[in-house]
């Protein structure tokens, strides 16, 4: 439909501007639009009519009516701005009639079992902000030009769980206004492209679960609005960037099962918003930050397990009182449990087995006195400490101390005492 133009004629008198005759037409916001309930309705026949869709029916009269069909959004001008398609079972490719839906700003199609390639007739979806395919069947490599013909205005992109393979293209890095990034439990291959890391406003990166290999490469990184960070499971070698470590907005630092090596920078002990960091599984080297938890009051998980790390358990895990979690299992870790960490009230699950730590294990993890319930260990689920030469005696009624605890292991060290 051509767009309709104001036809406006003008002349000048005693240098004053009167408008002698102007002819307004309605313009394309103001008219009503034609075709989206057919464009819907091709979706719908593309998609084998599903019976999620069955009120999607061209026998409504009134112009708006596709606006009151279910999973449909429109504007002010009966305009389809939103199409939340999740889990309604449909199958097959996405149709390129959703092309034709020019004002679409939120698609949501998770959760079903579309197949196919990425499909680039959204490229015609200029106002889109929110894309969401994941857990789907979808495969074949991303386009090259995705991030060029994408709308400039999406913010959310979210392609977890399904085939994509080959490489991340570069070109996602001129979505200047994402946000979140989720390439999660695909097939790609290749390495992270450092210019992912130049989106200054992405909050959300999630690219776990892929074949990614080679160093973390982070020149000219700008992206310091970074929440989370999860590229776990992965082949990723070279050391944790110590950029990382300077990233106050960052929540969750997930870089597990990779094959990071060296030591844990120091920064990471600083980080002020930080409440999970997970860096097992991998050939870390070195202590870990001494003042890890001092200034992240919100820390909640640690897990470092099965890496090669040395030292002592720093003395402030537990300091903003939320630790949970301290998986520290199969590494070399020497000295004694701190006892910030035994005093540790929110502690539910504790597992040091395969280390070399020594001493006693503080009185106050387990009682607080003879036939006394403690506060600090009310919590606690499972704490596995074999394989540590500990000494000193286990409590004969432990399980007042430990009311929840599920699983204990405490193999193949130099305790002694009775249970009773």
């Amino acid at each position: 439909m051509a767009i309709p133009r104001r036809a406006c004629a003008c002349a000048y008198l005693h240098l004053q501007l009167v408008l002698l005759g102007c002819l307004l037409l309605p313009t394309a916001a103001q008219s009503q639009p034609v075709g989206e309930a057919e464009l819907l309705l091709e979706i719908k026949r593309a998609w084998g009519d599903p019976p999620k869709l069955a009120a999607w029916s061209a026998a409504a009269s009134a112009a708006d009516a596709h606006c009151r069909w279910p999973y449909v959004g429109c504007d002010s001008t009966g305009r389809v701005t939103s199409l939340v398609l999740a889990g309604i079972n449909v199958t097959g490719p996405i149709p390129d009639a959703i092309g034709g839906l020019s004002s679409l700003t939120h698609l949501d199609a998770s959760y079903n079992s579309i197949t196919g390639v990425f499909p680039s007739a959204l490229y015609n979806c200029h106002s889109l902000e929110y894309l969401s395919l994941s857990w789907n069947h979808m495969g074949g490599e991303l386009p090259d030009d995705i991030g060029r013909d994408l709308g400039a205005n999406l913010s959310m992109l979210y392609l977890s769980v399904n085939k994509f393979n080959g490489t991340i293209p570069v070109s996602l890095s001129r979505l200047q206004n994402l946000r979140r990034l989720a390439l999660d439990e695909n097939l790609f291959i290749g390495s992270i492209p450092v210019e992912i890391w130049s989106l200054k406003k992405l909050q959300w990166l999630d690219v776990s679960g892929n074949n990614f290999t080679g160093d973390v490469v982070v020149e000219g990184f700008t992206a310091m609005s970074l929440v989370m960070i999860c590229v776990s499971e992965n082949k990723l070698t070279g050391m944790i960037p110590e950029i990382f470590g300077r990233l106050r907005n960052l929540t969750h630092m997930l870089l597990s099962n990779n094959n990071f090596s060296g030591e844990i920078p120091l920064s990471i002990g600083w980080l002020p918003s930080l409440k999970t960091l997970s860096l097992s599984g991998n050939r870390l080297t070195g202590t870990l930050p001494s003042e890890l938890g001092k200034y992240s009051l919100g820390l909640s998980s640690v897990f470092v397990h099965d890496n090669k790390l040395t030292g002592t358990i720093p003395e402030w895990l537990c300091a903003g009182g939320h630790l949970e979690s301290l998986l520290a299992s199969s590494n070399r870790l020497n000295g004694s449990i701190p006892i910030g960490l035994a005093n540790c009230a929110s502690l539910m699950e504790l597992n040091l087995d395969n280390n070399q730590l020594s001493g006693e294990v503080p009185k106050a993890l387990w009682t607080a006195g003879k036939h006394a319930i403690p506060a600090v260990a009310l919590g606690l689920v499972h704490f596995i400490g074999d394989n540590n030469p500990f000494s000193g005696e286990i409590p004969p009624h432990i399980d007042y101390g430990m009311p929840l605890l599920h699983h204990l292991n405490l193999a193949n060290n130099k305790l002694y005492g009775n249970i009773c």
